[in-house]
């Protein structure tokens, strides 16, 4: 299920459908941190996806999309503080 719920949000990331992306990301890396734990491969693989969304919707100016989600919200600070 993570794995398809990571797919899906690959997808709508490539097509700009940020806001759609990150709840699925989220959900993806729910159930992979309760199912795998946190230094799983496959766990580090969607996080890392999540933060190549984070990265392009700071590149796109809209983080003013994203929930408030801690996790969203932790992981675009540090995206913000290393975007130039």
């Amino acid at each position: 299920m993570a794995t398809s719920l990571n797919n899906l949000a690959v997808l709508y990331r490539s097509q700009g459908r940020y806001s759609e992306a990150e709840p699925l990301y989220l959900a993806a890396i729910a159930i992979v941190y309760q199912r795998l734990g946190e230094n799983h491969p496959n766990t580090q693989t969607i996080l890392g996806n999540f933060v190549v969304l984070l990265q392009a919707v700071v590149a796109a100016g809209q983080a003013h999309i994203l929930s408030d989600h801690p996790l969203t919200q932790d992981l675009l600070r540090q995206v913000q503080e290393q975007s130039p």
